[in-house]
């Protein structure tokens, strides 16, 4: 796992932010379109862990949401069956909450 990333997006969700792939690329050092394997692995393993998909805080500048990765992740790891935009937000909303919650209190 991208230990940088980690610890970053630990700390956006402490603060009960988000943070845009374009920010959080160059921790990672690759381009924003990049960031998929390295999100997705993060969310995996929290997720592994009996924790919220962590990659909710990273969100698109246009959209104000995540990728469409994050939801085909959602759906690999058997958490997301949606498919319209109102699912999506909905979903993404409660798991953002999740991961706000979790991690300002640890």
């Amino acid at each position: 796992m991208h230990q940088a990333v980690y610890e970053k997006l630990k700390e956006v969700a402490r603060a009960k932010g988000v943070i845009h792939y374009s920010q959080i690329a160059p921790v990672a050092g690759v381009g924003p379109r990049n960031l998929g394997p390295i999100l997705g692995e993060i969310c995996q393993s929290e997720v592994h862990q009996r924790r919220p998909m962590l990659g909710a805080v990273v969100v698109r500048k246009d959209s104000h949401m995540p990728g469409e990765g994050f939801f085909k992740g959602a759906r690999k790891l058997g958490l997301f069956q949606g498919s319209t935009d109102k699912e999506r937000r909905e979903f993404w909303g409660q798991e953002l909450k999740k991961v706000h919650g979790y991690w300002s209190s640890h």
